[in-house]
């Protein structure tokens, strides 16, 4: 049986750890790319935060459990930010805010992109970078940011890090468990190179 092809980006794995450490945080005004839920970002020199780059050479702080529109008159208070379903690309000049959970501890669940060769059991604890093949879904305002099981090695600058297959997930679409060794499979992970890392 094979694996459905149903990325989601960093969905983390207990909800309760990601919002206990959220933050707050500024989006670049007017930036150019998309933001949805469960999307990496890093801080940028601006004060502001981005999208994480596909390579984990530029660091990621965190990802995107939220996102906000200030609304007029302009405060930081929850009464006047307005959630969206997602941040629309070069969104004029109004301030957007996203929640980011920021612990580098926290465990997320991800699915591989298993192009030309799917991860398998044995790559358990090596690296990977992410990859944003497929738009965000403007519908459900979630990311389908994946692994890049490609560029699978002990690199320690590669995005994240593989701590093993997801066996209990039950994969609906396709009528069984996840199917590891094989394409879109599920994985757990964490972020491996994390700017706030001492």
């Amino acid at each position: 049986m094979a694996n459905s092809d149903t990325p989601w980006g960093f969905k983390p794995l207990f909800m309760e750890e990601a919002e206990r450490t959220a933050q707050l945080l500024p989006i670049t005004i007017n930036y150019a790319t998309s933001l949805f839920t469960q999307d990496p970002v890093t801080g940028v020199t601006a004060g502001t935060i981005e999208r994480a780059p596909v390579t984990g050479a530029i660091l990621c702080c965190g990802v995107i459990l939220g996102i906000y529109q200030q609304q007029s008159p302009y405060s930081l208070q929850i009464t006047k930010l307005l959630p969206l379903q997602y941040y629309v690309a070069s969104t004029a000049t109004i301030q957007h805010f996203a929640l980011v959970a920021l612990d580098p501890d926290i465990f997320y669940a991800m699915q591989e992109d298993g192009v030309t060769t799917p991860l398998t059991d044995a790559m358990t604890f090596s690296n990977c970078d992410v990859i944003f093949t497929h738009a965000g879904n403007t519908t459900t305002g979630i990311s389908k940011c994946e692994i890049d099981s490609n560029t699978m090695a002990v690199t320690a600058t590669l995005a994240v890090r593989l701590i093993r297959p997801w066996m209990e997930y039950y994969d609906i679409d396709a009528g069984a468990y996840n199917v590891t060794n094989s394409a879109n499979s599920k994985w757990i992970v964490k972020i491996n190179n994390y700017q706030f890392q001492a």
